[in-house]
């Protein structure tokens, strides 16, 4: 994001080769797989997942880049009428940058999306922003509270394993305690691999999809790593 801030500060319309300060190749080698820890291009995935820090509001949501329905999904734990504009001003600078770089990327034609006839490219420019949907009936976090790491990243799990997020309030005692567990054994499986990265850290073993009764192997380092540093941040009394 302060990447994609940077870019959008200086940023022209006129400037189709997005060459603000250089720092749109540092972007374009995101999308391109060369600086994310997983080491995948984005025209390999369906979904982007991306965490945003309000700056303003010191807080954070979940932004979910799909390409197939060209949308950034919103996740929000905390909904008020002052509090939208200033969610909205980030990740509209996300719906804007993010197109432009991948054009320059040449990653249509990598993910095999026909935008001449692809029915939600075909009406519009490959370089037009892309649709921000903000999900409704989301669990709430409490206004006075700083709990939003932790609905971040339950939205996210929720969402990585298929499930649906329902309106139904989060437990949160249960989650801190069922993180805190992936984590103390995550951190042990880390050390016992001497890991020193989530690259080199060893996979989570099969899980059973409670909902469609499949088990399936996720590869979820990216989200131990979250969590990761969610709990660091915590424990040295960092706001969310």
């Amino acid at each position: 994001m302060n990447i994609v801030r940077s870019i959008h500060d200086v940023y022209s319309v006129d400037d189709s080769k997005l060459t603000a300060g250089g720092q749109e190749v540092y972007l374009n080698e995101y999308i391109n797989g060369f600086r994310m820890h997983a080491t995948l291009p984005w025209h390999t995935m369906e979904d982007i997942y991306i965490s945003v820090n309000i700056k303003e509001k010191h807080h954070w949501v979940l932004a979910i880049l799909s390409f197939s329905e060209r949308y950034i999904f919103l996740y929000d734990s905390y909904e008020s009428s002052g509090h939208y504009p200033a969610v909205l001003a980030e990740i509209e600078k996300l719906a804007e940058i993010i197109p432009l770089c991948l054009q320059t990327c040449d990653f249509y034609n990598k993910k095999g999306i026909d935008l001449q006839n692809h029915p939600r490219y075909k009406d519009k420019d490959s370089s037009d922003m892309f649709d921000v949907l903000f999900e409704k009936n989301l669990p709430q976090q409490l206004s006075e509270n700083l709990d939003c790491g932790l609905y971040i990243v339950t939205y996210a799990g929720c969402l990585f394993y298929g499930h649906k997020v329902l309106s139904t309030e989060f437990d949160l005692n249960a989650l801190r305690t069922r993180y805190a567990a992936l984590l103390w054994d995550y951190r042990i499986q880390k050390q016992e691999a001497n890991a020193h990265s989530d690259v080199e850290a060893p996979l989570r073993p099969a899980r059973q999809n409670g909902i469609t009764s499949v088990t399936k192997v996720f590869d979820v380092r990216w989200l131990m790593d979250l969590l990761l540093c969610i709990a660091e941040k915590l424990v040295h009394g960092c706001r969310f």
